[in-house]
């Protein structure tokens, strides 16, 4: 695993434009990481409060504990350099540098779909959610959805009826557990 792909990849304060741009410019996260201030000064791109989060030393100091965290939870990490990062993702805005995987990582391959709605829906947005991921899973295509209480939750357990795999994509910050 990538330690400084998985530094850079947790500076949230940092988006994803800023990230491209530094990566486009020094090409790998791990010399991001040894720039100097004065380095990253030169970026005009760059504000003073961006480049002292960058040289935070919290995120320096816990890298260890994060990259244990991550293998003994088999979390893997996917970056947008990777082959294996799904190229659909690439096609969207602000496509994300990294992202965490746990599970089979070989459905990011598959034919996919994402429904997502809702958080307090109908009843008839549940029945419609379950009995539409129950037919797309029926012709082996994956259900992706970001877990939410409501369609997303209906989506994965339409899914799951005929035990077929769905993907959730959620968002965790692990560092006030390991900080």
């Amino acid at each position: 695993m990538n330690e400084y792909w998985v530094w850079f990849s947790r500076l949230c304060k940092i988006d994803v434009k800023t990230k491209n741009k530094l990566l486009e410019k020094y090409k790998t996260p791990e010399k991001i990481w040894n720039l100097s201030k004065k380095d990253l000064e030169r970026n005009t791109f760059l504000n003073q409060e961006k480049i002292e989060y960058i040289l935070n030393q919290d995120y320096r100091m816990n890298l260890k504990k994060y990259i244990e965290y991550m293998e003994e939870n088999q979390i893997h990490l996917i970056t947008i350099k990777d082959k294996e990062y799904p190229y659909k993702l690439k096609e969207i805005y602000d496509s994300p540098i990294a992202i965490f995987t746990k599970g089979n990582k070989d459905l990011l391959k598959q034919k996919s779909i994402a429904i997502i709605g809702s958080r307090s829906c109908s009843s008839y947005g549940e029945f419609i959610s379950k009995n539409f991921a129950y037919g797309l899973a029926k012709n082996n295509i994956v259900v992706i959805s970001g877990l939410a209480r409501g369609i997303d939750t209906y989506a994965h357990s339409g899914t799951l009826k005929i035990k077929n795999s769905t993907i959730a994509v959620v968002r965790i910050w692990i560092r006030s557990s390991l900080s």
